[in-house]
């Protein structure tokens, strides 16, 4: 039986299939632009919020339909878990919701006080540290104006009850509002014929993992769902490429979540031809274990995919500087234990397998040069199109390159492939065993 939201088919049975972050894309899971969640987000001081100090939500929300429309027109299915909750939340009660959609609004807002008032000189020292020169009771006075846009906006998306209750969920319902959740990736990660679920660091994004498997769920993925139960793991820091599953280990991701992962499916993986390894960097996973909050240092090498990528079988881009800086860790299952490999440094590893690797600086890698959407067949979608020397050597070696332009979006620390989660590439019919 198939369950039809609009223009989504629901199937019981459904199977993720990705064997390899260069194959051909069939289908992107997103979360969606972001909402009111990321409005209140912009009163947070940057340790909690994850953000540079501001950006204009109502642009961003642009940006991203542009981004999809992109893809989409490249024919990649484009299956969006925000739409998929909300129409399924129409159905159910949440507790303390508000009575009805002004309610609702009134509380949006009172929120959005209560922050500007709770943090409003922590927001101006964030904004003369980054040289931003606006003015907060301005951006205050923006934010309630934007809260009844999207309001409105997703009134007609979803009916009143959806966006009631998908608001309700958002923005009011835990500590903090789960302003990063449309960076999609981190929440989950396809393996194989597998779904990973994150263990995700930082407090305001914990909950992000429950409500993208409720709509894992409502999209038929209740089979193979993986769950770490040791450490933290997150999206952005996983990527397979031919015979290896790399994990990037440091600011976000723990060597134990690798290990518990590597328990849960690593012999099933190794069945398949493909080993597990880590790609440590030790400075930042000791610091990441006794800080309180995210360097500036930490947030622009969060992940894996922030400063390495794979383009094709024999080529991936990487930051060279934070390339040098990490080890390579094979870990692998003997019986009931463990067997730990240390294969030396992350470039040489990557030259002992014969791949080539196309370098960015510092700049181009603060640009988000790495964060690209492959989408196989030798096209990607790049965030911006100022990054023109990589961009320029990528077309040299035959790569159609499609600039999303994203100029807000990235002002959270991420990018196409951060707001991105591959769930199918095309190649050989192979699964892992159950």
């Amino acid at each position: 039986m198939l369950l039809v939201f609009g223009l989504f088919f629901l199937s019981v049975n459904m199977k993720p299939h990705l064997f390899d972050e260069t194959h051909p894309l069939e289908e992107v899971l997103v979360w969606g632009e972001p909402g009111i969640e990321a409005l209140l987000g912009q009163l947070l001081p940057k340790s909690k919020s994850l953000f540079f100090s501001y950006y204009e939500v109502l642009e961003a929300r642009r940006e991203f339909r542009h981004m999809q429309d992109l893809i989409e027109a490249e024919g990649t299915r484009f299956t969006r878990a925000r739409d998929v909750l909300a129409k399924s939340l129409v159905k159910t009660e949440l507790p303390d919701e508000p009575k009805d959609i002004h309610e609702l609004e009134r509380a949006l807002l009172q929120r959005a006080g209560e922050y500007y008032e709770t943090f409003r000189e922590h927001k101006i020292r964030d904004f003369s540290h980054e040289g931003i020169h606006g003015d907060i009771d301005e951006v205050y006075e923006q934010i309630k104006q934007d809260i009844k846009i999207i309001l409105d906006e997703d009134v007609q998306a979803y009916g009143e009850a959806g966006a009631l209750r998908l608001n309700h969920l958002l923005s009011l319902s835990h500590d903090l509002p789960l302003a990063n959740i449309f960076y999609g990736r981190d929440q989950s990660q396809a393996l194989a014929d597998r779904i990973v679920l994150s263990v995700l660091k930082w407090g305001i994004r914990k909950p992000e993992v429950e409500i993208f498997k409720k709509a894992l769920l409502e999209l038929g993925y209740a089979n193979g769902f993986v769950e770490i139960d040791h450490g933290t793991l997150e999206g952005g820091d996983v990527a397979l490429l031919g015979d290896t599953c790399y994990i990037g280990v440091g600011a976000r991701t723990t060597f134990s979540a690798v290990k518990n992962l590597c328990k849960k499916i690593g012999t099933e993986m190794e069945r398949q031809g493909i080993q597990i390894v880590a790609a440590v960097n030790k400075r930042h996973a000791e610091e990441a274990a006794l800080y309180g909050a995210p360097t500036e240092e930490h947030m622009r090498i969060m992940h894996l995919d922030m400063f390495w990528i794979p383009l094709a079988p024999n080529l991936v881009m990487a930051y060279g500087h934070e390339l040098d800086q990490r080890e390579v860790i094979r870990i692998s299952r003997n019986s009931d234990s463990f067997v730990i490999e240390e294969l030396g440094g992350f470039r040489e590893f990557l030259t002992s397998k014969g791949i080539e690797i196309l370098e960015v600086d510092e700049d181009e890698q603060k640009n988000f040069a790495t964060n690209l959407l492959n989408l196989g067949n030798k096209t990607v979608i790049v965030a911006l199109s100022t990054n023109t020397r990589v961009i320029k050597e990528l077309e040299r070696r035959g790569f159609r390159v499609i600039s999303a332009e994203l100029n807000k979006l990235v002002n959270g620390y991420g990018a196409v492939h951060c707001l991105t989660a591959p769930v199918r590439r095309t190649n050989k019919q192979v699964t892992l065993e159950a």
